[in-house]
């Protein structure tokens, strides 16, 4: 697709790339320390190119860059919390984990492991059974990466679990609706917090990930608080948020 006069617009979202490429060439945890939180928004009203204006100016160059762009999309009346960021995640655990495995691109220089056994290696050694589960109820396309240490033979539920009850837009029957499980600032804290490391483990082991989240005008609260926690945390490396949304029918 041609976009015409966007020439600009198109050079200023590649140059965000080669940020990225910077913060890869210093070390890593510096880099980490070092790293400010940006998220890049594209507004505009029905049919004005804003797609097209990030795949052309992100996603195409990211492919060639071997980087990682991965989007999620919200539906109008759709009262899934979390769903475009749930359905970006399970698209950069599909890259991970499947498409790019088959192509040969997602070998660790060390050992000849693969990226998806270094990341689900790492999760297995920071995260514990009852921080996977709560991942895996809130983001369930990342199963593959999130596979669950070996249960003990009688493992009750803990206090926390057993407290769990309705929080955000209830009566959701969807593959999210595990998400309602959690209540309270406390246990959405805990969320954001297990979201972020998971993206620190997974981003730490690529030169650059892009995350597009497309028609924000229909998020939920959840997702935004969220990806507010995403873009403060300041630990995450050579990630970059992008969201596009309808200028014309943001609710006031």
């Amino acid at each position: 697709m041609q976009l015409h006069g966007r020439d600009d617009d198109i050079k200023l979202l590649r140059s965000k790339l080669r940020e990225l490429a910077k913060k890869d060439d210093c070390d890593e945890e510096d880099a980490a320390k070092n790293h400010v939180g940006e998220m890049i928004l594209v507004s505009g009203t029905s049919g004005t190119g804003k797609s097209s204006l990030i795949q052309k100016g992100l996603g195409d160059p990211a492919a060639n860059r071997g980087y990682i762009f991965a989007s999620g999309k919200f539906e109008d009346k759709l009262l899934r919390p979390l769903s475009a960021f749930s359905d970006a995640m399970t698209c950069l655990a599909k890259c991970i984990t499947v498409e790019n495995n088959e192509k040969g691109g997602l070998l660790s220089s060390s050992g000849g492991s693969s990226i998806a056994a270094l990341i689900r290696d790492k999760i297995q050694k920071e995260f514990d059974e009852e921080d996977v589960e709560q991942l895996r109820r809130v983001l369930p396309g990342c199963a593959e990466l999130l596979r669950a240490r070996r249960p003990s033979l009688f493992c009750p539920p803990s206090q926390s679990q057993a407290d769990e009850a309705s929080l955000y837009r209830g009566g959701s029957s969807s593959r999210l609706g595990s998400l309602n499980l959690l209540v309270g600032k406390e246990s959405i804290s805990q969320t954001h917090y297990a979201v972020r490391r998971l993206l620190k483990i997974v981003c730490s082991h690529f030169k650059g990930v892009v995350l597009f989240i497309d028609d924000l005008q229909w998020s939920d609260a959840a997702t935004l608080d969220l990806l507010k926690s995403i873009v403060l945390d300041g630990e995450i490396p050579h990630l970059l948020i992008v969201g596009a949304y309808r200028e014309d029918e943001v609710p006031e």
